[in-house]
């Protein structure tokens, strides 16, 4: 099966080798994009102190508890991906515009003035919230006088037995092998290989769309000690789908390769799945200007399944366009455990005039595995979980926010930084390494039984990929620079 994958450059994931489930993988799914709410999104998706808005039931639950009123809430959002990509000196830019829904949810709370005990209250909430996003288009175009996608079959298939290229190849050489791009001659009485670009000098292009998000139902409860402690506690119900499709074409656009006009190998991934995570979060109010928390998630535990599709075109100028399409995959289940991941909070709340909030969150993507439903295929994800363990590394998150008040308005600002999962040493450079900032705002009105607000976010990342490699010559990657845009509008009616 095929997965290409956006990553650094020193993890050289091949989109013409055929591999199964990658540590890339992982990677993906573990790699959340908090802000469900546009009050949370303003303000830097930093809320985990502060609590009483509906994005804390994924980060600390305990922000459940210190809701005074009960809460429908509903929010549709709006995101546009830009995503500028250079390749071999050549620039391209594209983009992808999606409309979604960061949160559905509602939280029921009891009236505390009634409470004569020292438990004041206690909440409960159901509801959906969005976890990230997968929507995106690229297309990398240049031209290549120094080497083909043709070449790295070529090395591939060097001592292979012709009789073999199909039961060990299926997805992708035996495709330009049924197509004739790649082909035998005899040298000697021995058999060789040849391709149909043997002088390279094609325009190579790379074009690719992906689809999907993740989110999670998540079921709160929490209680109020005395004002002082906030506790709170989430079932996490998670869902997941991502979708590829994707284009490698070379083509002779300058008319310098002899029998030869163009291939095109397209490849089609498609990844659904649920899993299943636990939350737990506390509260502290040591004053009442100041609140700490703290939270800790379990791992998710995904149950996935992917459907694959390949097949290549070629024009060779012989009058034939040749097709031919891999055969048919048969999917299979297999598991996704994401990293433990601990956060701590610090909010301080300056009366009715503003409010401070700061989450500090941690995880080890380094402990996240792959593991089959069938055990007895536990082995063959060996050395994708040894990659796991030897590329990754604990990421830092940091994320701020500022509201403040006046009157019945509220205007919010803030910023958040994640740094790379990677290693040290497999860090190419801060442009791309996956490390991500942004910076956010916001605005919102309240009545005394609904609120409105707005918030809109701009996020950078920037990743790496090399479509192929070759052993004794440096081969040219992908360089992407990706830039969010993110607008939430939330609806809220009080009862």
């Amino acid at each position: 099966m095929q997965k290409l994958l956006l990553t650094i450059n020193i993890l050289i994931l091949s989109c013409m080798t055929t591999q199964a489930q990658t540590d890339a993988d992982a990677l993906r799914y573990s790699m959340l994009n908090y802000g469900s709410t546009a009050r949370s999104l303003g303000m830097g998706n930093a809320f985990g102190a502060l609590g009483a808005d509906f994005s804390s039931l994924s980060t600390n639950p305990a922000g459940i508890a210190v809701y005074r009123r009960s809460e429908f809430s509903i929010s549709p959002m709006f995101s546009n991906r830009t995503t500028d990509a250079n390749y071999i000196g050549k620039d391209n830019s594209d983009n992808a515009f999606k409309f979604s829904f960061g949160n559905l949810g509602m939280v029921w709370a009891s009236d505390r003035d009634k409470s004569s005990s020292d438990w004041k209250g206690v909440a409960f909430g159901i509801g959906y919230n969005r976890t990230n996003d997968f929507n995106g288009r690229y297309t990398a175009s240049a031209g290549n006088g120094k080497n083909s996608l043709l070449d790295n079959y070529l090395e591939e298939l060097d001592g292979v037995n012709p009789d073999d290229i199909p039961n060990n190849y299926p997805f992708d050489i035996d495709l330009a092998w049924q197509t004739f791009l790649i082909d035998t001659f005899t040298n000697g009485g021995n058999v060789e290989y040849f391709s149909a670009v043997p002088f390279a000098g094609t325009l190579q292009t790379r074009t690719v769309e992906t689809k999907g998000g993740q989110g999670e139902w998540d079921f709160t409860f929490g209680g109020n000690y005395d004002e002082r402690l906030y506790l709170g506690f989430t079932l996490g119900i998670a869902s997941l789908r991502y979708e590829e499709e994707s284009t490698w074409e070379e083509k002779d656009n300058l008319d310098t390769i002899p029998n030869f006009t163009s291939f095109q190998y397209n490849q089609d991934l498609k990844t659904t799945g649920s899993g299943i995570n636990l939350k737990f979060g506390a509260i502290f109010r040591p004053a009442d200007a100041i609140r700490i928390g703290v939270a800790i998630h379990s791992p998710t535990w995904y149950t996935l399944v992917d459907k694959y599709s390949a097949s290549i075109k070629a024009d060779l100028q012989d009058g034939n366009i040749r097709s031919y399409a891999a055969p048919e995959f048969i999917p299979f289940d297999y598991k996704i455990t994401t990293p433990f991941r601990v956060m701590t909070n610090l909010a301080l709340i300056l009366g009715k005039q503003a409010a401070l909030n700061v989450d500090y969150e941690y995880l080890n993507y380094s402990q996240a595995r792959v593991k089959p439903v069938d055990r007895s295929f536990s082995a063959d994800f060996n050395p994708v979980n040894n990659a796991i363990s030897r590329k990754y590394s604990g990421s830092h998150n940091l994320r701020a926010g500022v509201e403040f008040r006046f009157d019945q308005f509220r205007f919010r600002t803030g910023g958040f930084y994640s740094t790379s999962p990677f290693k040290t040493t497999l860090r190419d450079s801060k442009e791309n390494d996956l490390s991500k900032f942004g910076i956010t705002a916001g605005f919102g009105f309240r009545e005394k039984k609904w609120y409105y607000d707005l918030g809109y976010s701009w996020s950078q990342q920037g990743s790496y990929l090399q479509p192929y490699s070759l052993n004794n010559q440096i081969t040219e990657g992908i360089t992407l620079k990706e830039t969010d845009h993110r607008v939430l509008m939330t609806f809220g009616f009080l009862f």
